[in-house]
């Protein structure tokens, strides 16, 4: 009995190094087609990890689908700065970090770990609300296509960013933002419109930086 175990225990020994043979292989293949690739374009990505502080939803609201959003003086919630999207319709301040009103039922929010547009290869990054509801301030981001436009206006200059991509994440409380390392970033966070387990991530690249009017 004792001689079937030991060779059956070889022969599951076998098959289990087979397997991480072929696994470390696999990962080795595609890591280098990966590099490959990023090298082709030229591009370094970098990954950065964030926390949301608030989860962001759809709010919907049966009577403000067709509410509409203005922005609110920066006198009155201390606004740093400004995001506007003109080809979804969207235009709203944001404050600092540490306002009172860096909070979802207010504004699009500041998320920790961003940078101001003026830090070169920095991430400036904003989450805000989807759905009907006048805190929706995200609710048209799904109809971003190339060549879109997000414009942020920030001590005195307008910063120009050229939309390139969007990714889907699960809700776990942190999101894991994959960009261009030589790019200066501009990063929107919100709900899916259809999956309450997701998020997406719109990223855009700083094109041009001008005076503000």
């Amino acid at each position: 009995m004792s001689i079937k175990l030991q060779k059956n225990a070889k022969i599951i020994l076998s098959i289990l190094f087979i397997f991480i043979g072929l696994f470390l292989l696999t990962y080795n293949y595609f890591g280098s087609i990966k590099s490959e690739v990023f090298n082709e374009k030229n591009i370094e990505l970098l990954e950065q990890n964030v926390v949301l502080p608030e989860e962001v939803k759809n709010v919907d609201e049966n009577d403000s689908a067709n509410e509409v959003v203005t922005t609110t003086e920066v006198s009155n919630n201390g606004y740093i700065g400004y995001l506007d999207v003109p080809s979804v319709n969207i235009k709203r301040g944001f404050t600092s970090l540490d306002s009172e009103y860096n909070k979802l039922n207010y504004n699009i929010i500041l998320v920790g770990g961003s940078t101001m547009p003026d830090v070169k290869n920095g991430n400036l990054i904003l989450a805000g609300h989807n759905g009907t509801s006048k805190v929706g301030f995200f609710r048209n981001l799904y109809k971003l296509s190339d060549g879109a436009h997000a414009y942020v206006t920030y001590n005195g200059k307008v910063y120009d960013y050229l939309y390139k991509e969007q990714y889907n994440v699960p809700k776990v409380g942190t999101i894991n933002i994959k960009r261009n390392a030589d790019a200066t970033t501009l990063t929107l966070i919100t709900c899916h419109r259809t999956d309450e387990s997701l998020q997406v991530v719109y990223l855009f690249e700083l094109v041009n930086v001008s005076d503000e009017n």
